[in-house]
């Protein structure tokens, strides 16, 4: 990139940039071919055969081709407006009575300054003609302007608004601008009058800059496009370069002339760079979407120049007085360091510098005294202190508490276990009087009452059987009608008997019977009769 002065070398070669692509042509113009057919068919509708759709279609063309010039104007209002995906727009042209469908195909949507949107009143200007699908009369539009307001101004007034809403003009976004900068990138047609005037206050104000001129178109067709890619490689060449501001500038001129600062393009690779970005675009008075969007506007393109650099005689004379400022300060510190330098060299401490040693000497030794008497007596404060302590905590201390606590423990644990004694038959007695009323209230209890009675009635029996009697060596004599024999009389010679023992019986016959005597009579009140040993 040159620098201001040398023959041009631009970031990029402006031929070789391509402007907007233009479409294809759509609607071609067949009003001379529709006329020229529709005069062969002129005599079709009082012909005996009836006409085609296609044939009606065609006179209602040339009908319309024949009664309407080839361009009008209609003012109207926008409804139902649709933009295709081709390019092309399609909406409503009404008024208060009466509507119309208009077409307006992409290579003159191309050219529309502003964006059409449903209510806005416009001058439409086209050729009217039948869709042959439809059969629906149809305004193929060429030109449309808004009513009122020029399309310009407002394009200009919608993109603001656009653009306002996202925040492009948001004060918080907006870089500040160096005040010493490296070098400047300017952005400007390379014949106009701007790249002069900046030119030459840059030279005027701060020489030490460098400056690097990267020229664009600033008006026509693709100019903002130019201007867009020119702003970005300035942007990415700012490091490199050390460019720290880039001046964006053009001079006066109409609002068309203008324009292209005033695209969507433009603003929002001022938005997108990084370095700071000075606009001068026309005169004070004009005011473009550039400036809105930069982080500084200028009037003019000299005020660009201005706001960029420093002024060098300002910068000298702040220099100056900075200069004189530190010579004063510098003066009158030297005054006062020889002030305190005389000052120590008239004092004691210089003449005598072992007197400060000696004082201060003495001064610890009165000290060190002071301090061991203070450390004796807060001794003794301590120990005084102390000694009530010492018995209070001998009577805390941790045996002599187990010990309290044991005595202690051992009369709550004597207290705990007679209470608990006490609590345990008291409630031993309840539980047994209850088991007991439970038990004689219960059938079981009933039944082994009754089979402990008739236990104790069984083994009363066995006590009393004469079998226990045989088992412990005696026997019994039956004679032959089983009656027991309990005497010699009752028996004769020859009798048949039975003696019954514990495991058996033996039957044998009587064959001497020998009485024994009678025992000797006893006590008074005694019987002399032997006892009777078996019961049955």
């Amino acid at each position: 990139m040159p620098a201001m002065g040398e023959a041009r070398l631009p970031f990029f070669d402006p031929s070789q940039a391509r402007g907007p692509r233009r479409g294809p042509d759509v609607g071609q113009d067949v009003t001379g071919e529709v006329l020229a057919h529709g005069a062969d068919r002129a005599d079709a509708g009082r012909g005996r055969a009836p006409l085609t759709v296609s044939a009606l279609i065609l006179r209602i063309k040339g009908a319309l081709a024949d009664a309407f010039p080839q361009t009008v104007a209609v003012v109207g209002e926008i409804s139902n407006f649709k933009l295709h995906s081709s390019g092309h727009m399609y909406f409503r042209l009404k008024d208060a009575s009466s509507a119309i469908d208009v077409a307006l195909w992409r290579q003159h949507a191309e050219r529309l300054k502003f964006s059409p949107a449903d209510g806005l009143e416009v001058v439409v200007e086209g050729r009217v003609d039948v869709y042959d699908v439809r059969g629906q009369l149809q305004l193929y539009a060429e030109r449309m302007t808004p009513k009122g307001a020029g399309a310009l101004e407002l394009a200009f007034r919608q993109l603001r608004e656009k653009l306002q809403r996202e925040g492009l003009f948001d004060p918080a976004a907006k870089v500040a601008i160096g005040r010493f900068p490296r070098a400047v990138g300017i952005i400007t047609s390379a014949s106009g009058a701007a790249i002069r005037d900046i030119r030459r206050t840059l030279l005027r104000r701060w020489p030490a800059v460098r400056a690097y001129l990267l020229p664009v178109l600033v008006q026509g067709e693709g100019a903002a496009e130019e201007i867009a890619r020119a702003i970005a490689a300035t942007d990415a060449a700012a490091g490199r370069l050390g460019i720290d501001t880039i001046i964006l500038a053009r001079g006066g001129g109409s609002l068309e002339d203008l324009w292209a600062f005033n695209e969507e393009i433009v603003a929002r690779a001022i938005f997108a760079a990084r370095t700071p970005i000075i606009t001068g675009i026309g005169h004070e008075t004009d005011v473009t979407i550039a400036d809105l969007v930069a982080d500084l506007r200028a009037a003019t393109p000299t005020a660009a120049a201005v706001a960029a650099v420093p002024d060098a005689a300002e910068v000298a004379r702040h220099v100056e007085t900075l200069h004189k400022r530190l010579h004063r300060s510098t003066v009158e510190s030297l005054r006062a360091a020889r002030v305190d330098l005389e000052a120590i060299l008239r004092s004691v401490i210089f003449r005598d510098p072992a007197w400060r040693v000696r004082t201060s000497q003495q001064h610890l030794d009165e000290l060190s005294h002071r301090l061991r008497a203070a450390q004796a007596d807060l001794a003794a404060d301590c120990r005084r202190y102390l000694e009530p302590l010492a018995g209070r905590l001998a009577a805390l201390h941790p045996a002599a508490l187990a010990e309290r606590a044991r005595g202690m423990s051992d009369r709550l644990t004597g207290r705990l276990a007679w209470a608990l004694g006490g609590l345990s038959k008291r409630a031993g007695d309840a539980l047994a009087a209850v088991q007991a009323r439970l038990a004689s209230a219960s059938p079981v209890h009933h039944l082994r009452l009754a089979r402990q009675q008739i236990d104790a009635a069984r083994r009363h029996l066995e006590a009393l059987s004469y079998r226990n009697v045989l088992a412990r060596g005696y026997s019994v004599t039956r004679d032959r009608d089983g009656e027991i024999l309990r005497s010699v009389a009752q028996v004769v010679h020859g009798q048949e008997i039975r003696t019954e023992l514990a495991d058996g019986s033996i039957d044998s016959r009587v064959t001497q019977t020998d009485k024994a005597e009678e025992p000797k009579t006893g006590k008074k009140g005694t019987s002399n009769r032997s006892p009777q040993l078996f019961d049955e």
